[in-house]
Order: C-alpha cells, then structure tokens, then sequence
C-alpha cells in the first residue's frame, strides 16, 4: 500500500527540511533547507530555500531567495524574488521584481514590473509591461514590450517584434524601474515582423520593418517593407 505525500505548512517564524510533499505553505517567515518537490507551493511572506525547487504550481507574495534551480508549471510572484540559478516554467507571470542568476526558458511569461536575466531568456510569448534587462539573448516567437525605464537585451530574435514606450507608469513599476527615460538598447534585432519604437541597435533585419520615433539605428536590412519615422535616425537601410 503506498503511503500518501505529506503536506507542509509554516505559520510565524519557522524552518523545514526539503522533501516530496503534496502542498507546501508558508505563511510569514520560512526556510527551508533542502530540495523540495511538490504539487503546489504558496507562500504569504518571505521564503528562503537554499536548494532546488520543483512544483507543478508556485504562488509566492511577498519575498523569497532560492539558490537553487527552479523548474514549474504555472509561476506567479507578487513582490521580490531572486533566483540564483536557472528557471523553466509553463506559465510565468511576474508583479514587481524578479531577478535570476542564470537564465529562464519557458512558453508564456507576463511581465508586469521588472525582470533582470543575467543569461538568455526564451520562451514563446513574451509580454512586458514594465522594465527588461537581459544580459545574453532573447528569443521568443511574439514579444511586446511595453518599456517603463532603460531596457536591454544583448540580442533579440522571434517573428513578431513590437517594442513601444509606455505612457503612464503604474505607481509599482514606477518603484522599481525609477524615472529614466525609456529606451531599449540592443546590438542585433532579427524577425518577421518588427516595429520599434525609442531603440537603439546597430543591426535590425526582418521582412517588414517598422522604426518608430526616437530610434537610433545603424543599419537596417529588410525583404519586403520599410518604413522610417523622420524622428529617428537610421544610418543606412537595404532591401534584399
């Protein structure tokens, strides 16, 4: 007869050893101190967890560090969590600031704040409303980014390509990203369809080539259309 998987629950202060549970819930302060694999965990508060995570569901609100790699299904965080190493998720949906180590892979991430990467991000659908900051490259098939403060990828690839200055700053992505002018600055941009706005790039290729105001670009290679604000500046364009 198999024995059933425990749950783990944490109210106040207090600490837990890693292990295969079904639920784990923190409410207030919790660490933990080795692997934890579970169907679900939520945490109301602060999680500390030096060791890798492994969850079909993780909703943490508040603040957490997790040194160790985290692999989920559905990934929601409200607040402040660092990840020292690398993330992979079904569905990542971030409200406020999300910082890893290494790098994160997945199908659909919601950006509604922050994310800082120091390796490359890619996924399927990315939607950015807030402030992105990308060390390595970026590929995804749709990416709209909706920038609040200086964004940065080292490179950007995927077929559809929409990056545009957002107007008004929710008071929570003002917190975080700060007051500076907004702008993107990569060194290649590659795709299908890519529309820029306030960017700069030494290379832009696609088949249909959009360069909105406040561009700086210095050299732009596109199949079938093109088309550049007067307000921005493009040192060269070639159709091939």
């Amino acid at each position: 007869m198999e024995q059933s998987i425990r749950d783990m629950k944490l109210n106040g202060v207090g600490q837990a050893a890693g292990g295969r549970y079904k639920r784990v819930q923190i409410d207030g302060i919790g660490t933990i101190g080795g692997e934890v694999h579970c169907e679900e965990l939520l945490c109301n508060g602060q999680l500390k967890l030096n060791a890798p995570l492994t969850a079909e569901q993780i909703t943490i609100n508040g603040t957490g560090k997790i040194t160790g790699p985290v692999h989920s299904g559905d990934f929601r965080t409200d607040g402040m969590l660092n990840i020292e190493e690398e993330v992979r998720f079904d569905k990542l949906v971030i409200n406020g600031m999300f910082k890893c180590g290494a790098g994160a892979r997945g199908e659909h991430a919601e950006i509604y704040g922050t994310l800082k990467l120091k390796k490359d991000l890619q996924c399927e659908i990315l939607e950015v409303w807030g402030n992105l900051q990308v060390e390595g490259l970026l590929n995804a098939g749709t990416i709209r980014l909706e920038m609040i403060g200086k964004c940065k990828a080292r490179e950007i690839g995927g077929e559809h390509i929409i990056i545009r200055k957002r107007g008004t700053a929710p008071k929570l992505l003002e917190l975080f990203s700060g007051k500076l002018a907004s702008r993107l600055t990569a060194d290649v941009i590659e795709g299908d369809d890519i529309e820029l706005e306030h960017t700069k790039a030494r290379i832009v290729r696609g088949s249909r080539v959009r360069i909105g105001p406040g561009c700086e670009i210095d050299y732009v290679e596109y199949k079938d259309t093109y088309e550049a604000d007067p307000k921005s500046d493009v040192s060269q364009a070639k159709h091939i």
